[in-house]
């Protein structure tokens, strides 16, 4: 009898610490003036996802020339749960497969990023049936603005 009285003095108090309902919203990574790169995903991915369905390919985040560090990787994959780890899409021939799968994956990329102070960045942005898409950002109002500028690259 006692251990389940302490059990139930156990519970109570975590449910007053967690009302079991979802836990807040991690705030928009367009809010960080200090990682404007992940605003830049963040903009980009949520269009993505947004038009991919609920049964999309494997999908990864990809930086270029350099990498995402793992931090960044993990702020990305936090807040969008289909984000597969960049290690995880492989390129081969005539598009990305997943690693573990075999199946058809996607990448979502942003290169060429560059900021010109803290305040104002650009970076080019490619992401799957859309054309390779150049962005100026700004930040101003407490939060990252995306001015979009659609390029269709000769190849």
């Amino acid at each position: 009898m006692r251990r389940l009285a302490s059990l139930l003095a156990a519970s109570g108090l975590a449910a007053c610490v967690y009302d079991g309902g979802d836990p807040p919203p991690l705030p928009p990574l367009a809010e960080d003036r200090s990682q404007p790169v992940l605003a830049l995903f963040e903009h980009a991915l949520t269009d993505y996802f947004a038009g991919a369905g609920a049964r999309g390919p494997t999908t990864c985040a990809s930086l270029g020339p350099r990498p995402l560090t793992a931090e960044q990787e993990q702020a990305l994959t936090t807040r969008f749960v289909r984000l597969a780890p960049a290690d995880r899409c492989q390129a081969a021939a005539g598009g990305w497969r997943d690693a573990i799968t075999g199946e058809r994956a996607e990448v979502v990329q942003v290169y060429d990023f560059a900021c010109r102070s803290e305040t104002s960045c650009t970076g080019w942005v490619r992401a799957p049936g859309k054309p390779a898409m150049r962005y100026a950002m700004r930040f101003a109002d407490g939060a990252w603005h995306f001015d979009g500028d659609p390029r269709i690259i000769a190849e």
